[in-house]
């Protein structure tokens, strides 16, 4: 707030305001202060001239300052204890120098002057302090509600996209050629092919509006998504879980594992002769880990980057962990950060 673009005109129109007030409660003629009024009034408008412009530079320095504090101290606490020395120092030197050297008080004939200044500038103080305080907390609720629409919007787009990818002709067309061919080989195996291609829908439908899922359900998901898949490409894909039941209750962004085994599939050749490996694991940090080599395509369409695009703007509105891509002259790694239980 401090550096509002029209500050100095807010310091005007306080510094006459406080003139006026001082004027109507006759302080001049109760206090007995032997001034002029056009210093009184200019020595008003100083003090709110210093001390706004004090609390600015200090506003600008509140990060510094609380890199060396805890982080539970909040920046408008800072703001107003730091602003109490400068109102001091700077009130105190603005008044001893008019009073001494323009009007010629004695010390004795300083004291009151000072008290009432120092009075005043706390209370200009208070009240700068106070509106910066509504200020930045409507800021705050404003960005928090512009987050919350982009979260909302970002999310939306990753349900399209993957209801797009997995209800596109070409998804079912091959699902439902592998499900015939199952039907005439094996209809046991058929049988659990459909179950899996439910489980895979219903788990689609029924996190379309959450921000958050556990791992565990996320992980049953994609055992699902990968059953499917592994019909699919008959032995050109191998799939490794190695995921402990102790991360389960994690949270993890809604099937953001499926858009990675998705890019995965998308860039590299898969084939009984050379298979795709994923791999999908955790660390301590804690973090999900998806590995798969690297043997792209021929003719594959350039990336996008949305898949991972996305995820990455999920995770940036939820926490400030983000998801790292990390890729070697072998392996392409994606690192998804774990979430605690949520508030």
């Amino acid at each position: 707030m401090f550096a509002h673009r029209y500050r100095y005109g807010f310091m005007l129109l306080l510094g006459v305001y406080s003139y006026l007030n001082t004027l109507y409660v006759e302080a001049l003629t109760n206090y007995r202060i032997d001034a002029p009024e056009w210093v009184v009034a200019a020595s008003i408008t100083a003090i709110v001239v210093l001390v706004w412009e004090s609390n600015r530079l200090l506003e600008a320095a509140v990060p510094t300052l609380r890199r060396r504090l805890p982080v539970s101290v909040h920046p408008l606490i800072v703001q107003f204890l730091g602003s109490l020395p400068l109102v001091l120092l700077t009130v105190t030197a603005l008044i001893w120098s008019v009073a001494t050297f323009y009007l010629a008080f004695t010390p004795d004939g300083l004291r009151l002057p000072l008290k009432l200044s120092l009075v005043f500038g706390f209370r200009v103080n208070l009240f700068l302090q106070t509106v910066n305080a509504v200020y930045f907390l409507l800021r705050q609720f404003r960005q928090a509600q512009l987050e919350a629409a982009e979260l909302k919007k970002v999310s939306v787009q990753a349900q399209l996209q993957l209801l797009k990818a997995q209800i596109n002709p070409h998804f079912l067309f091959n699902n439902f050629n592998v499900l015939s061919s199952l039907v005439d080989k094996d209809p046991k195996i058929a049988q659990e092919f459909i179950q899996q291609l439910a489980s895979v829908y219903r788990y689609v439908l029924d996190q379309n509006n959450k921000e958050l899922v556990t791992l565990g359900e996320e992980m049953q998901f994609l055992r699902s998504y990968g059953y499917l898949l592994n019909k699919r490409f008959n032995g050109g894909l191998r799939i490794n879980f190695d995921v402990p039941d102790s991360y389960l209750h994690y949270y993890i962004v809604p099937v953001a594992l499926q858009m990675v085994f998705e890019n995965a599939i998308k860039h590299n050749v898969n084939s009984h002769s050379r298979p795709l490996h994923i791999r999908v694991t955790v660390d301590d940090s804690p973090s999900i880990i998806v590995v798969n080599n690297i043997q792209p395509k021929a003719d594959v369409e350039p990336s996008t980057r949305v898949g991972l695009a996305n995820i990455r703007q999920r995770y940036q509105f939820i926490t400030k962990r983000t998801i790292h891509i990390l890729r070697t002259e072998d392996t392409f790694r994606v690192i998804l950060p774990l979430l605690p239980l949520p508030d």
